[in-house]
């Protein structure tokens, strides 16, 4: 009698997600082919209090001081320092800006000699931790620039993109995940017209290339490519989209899906995840067209660098739980921390280590969780770092 009323609940839930996706997707005017995967077996729900799996075992947690409340975070520059931007802490008559390093104990910035244009419009920190990139505004239009996290390496591209009202479509740089590639989007010579940038690390070379099928152009967008460079991802905090570079050189949109503003990863070259509109973390396989339901209810997530661990928050957002990604799976769903709403979270390098920032339950009125793909200028009130056993 158990298994039926688990089969009938199981069946009604599909329908459901069913009816919501197919309006979703009525909503945006630009249906896409999909098949929905629902997993056999119930992913297990974690609680409060639940005993830690080896997987996520705390070994410590590190509180940051006040002072981060003004401290920007970039990203991790190894497994165990971070790098951040923080003007406002720079001692007066400095000949260095506002480019710091954190490390343990965590209890104090050190500040960088490497050197950013005041300026600046948008950083990005490549995965690697190594590299810098700022899009700054010059006399000239708008220019990318990169530094290494140490200031021995500084250089500019040479294709500055021109400055026109409007023509930057992207409020941030998105790095792929093996740091190959740096992406944004501008707008080409019409209004309804997109252009991918990209610029190849290791060749040293800029482009630009046609993006076609963009269902909504109200609103900027970010763009990062997959490692290989064949696909694109474009995601406006509303719809998240998959293009395929054709072989005329061209980006055409195959498939899109209704979003909400927590940002989207590459899983491999053909996989990607992303929260939808109605809070379901969906795992998308652009070989088949399956998209997978992985969780329900989330508020907010982040993905690991090696792209094998999940941290996030359900519901009322203030536990925040990890569980590893195994396919089309997520287990050792471990409930981390309890007492805080986090909008950011951000894996370390070596995914031993979780940044948190963010504000207590009864402050949660003063965050607006942030897409985790806009970590660059996020300003935190409070946090904390998670480090983990057997990393």
């Amino acid at each position: 009698m158990h298994s039926m009323i688990n089969r009938i609940t199981r069946l009604l839930l599909y329908w459901v997600v069913m009816a919501l996706l197919l309006t979703a997707s009525g909503c945006m005017g630009n249906p896409r082919s999909e098949t929905i995967v629902i997993p056999e077996s119930e992913a297990d729900q974690p609680a409060v209090g639940a005993n830690v799996g080896k997987l996520f075992q705390v070994k410590m947690i590190y509180p940051l001081e006040k002072w981060f409340a003004k401290f920007e975070v970039l990203g991790w520059t190894n497994e165990e320092e971070i790098v951040g931007y923080a003007s406002a802490n720079v001692p007066s008559g400095s000949p260095y800006d506002g480019l710091q390093l954190l490390a343990p104990p965590f209890d104090q910035p050190k500040q960088l000699t490497a050197s950013l244009n005041a300026g600046k419009d948008l950083l990005s920190l490549s995965p690697d931790g190594r590299l810098i990139a700022s899009l700054s505004d010059s006399k000239n239009g708008y220019s990318l620039e990169l530094q290494s996290v140490d200031g021995r390496q500084n250089y500019s591209i040479d294709e500055p993109v021109p400055k026109q009202p409007q023509r930057l479509f992207s409020r941030n740089l998105r790095w792929s995940n093996d740091s190959r590639y740096l992406s944004y989007l501008v707008l080409g010579d019409r209004r309804d017209q997109l252009n991918l940038v990209v610029y190849n690390v290791r060749q040293g070379s800029s482009k630009r290339l046609a993006l076609q099928g963009m269902p909504d152009m109200k609103n900027s967008a970010s763009a990062v490519l997959s490692e290989d460079g064949n696909r694109l991802l474009i995601d406006n905090g509303r719809l998240v989209s998959l293009a395929e570079l054709n072989d005329d050189g061209r980006f055409v949109v195959r498939y899109d899906h209704a979003s909400t503003q927590n940002g989207c990863f590459w899983v491999d070259a053909n996989r990607f995840i992303f929260l939808g509109a109605d809070g379901t973390l969906f795992q998308y396989d652009s070989r088949n067209g399956e998209l997978t339901v992985l969780l329900e209810k989330i508020v907010s997530f982040s993905l690991s660098p090696d792209r094998k661990m999940i941290a996030y928050t359900q519901n009322d957002g203030d536990i925040i739980y990890a569980g590893k990604l195994q396919g089309n799976n997520l287990l050792s769903q471990t409930a981390v921390y309890q007492g805080f709403v986090p909008s950011l979270m951000k894996w370390s390098i070596g995914n031993g280590e979780l940044l948190v920032a963010g504000s207590k339950p009864f402050n949660r009125t003063e965050i607006v969780p942030a897409p985790v793909s806009e970590l660059e200028g996020t300003i935190a009130m409070h946090g904390f770092i998670i480090d983990f056993q057997d990393k």
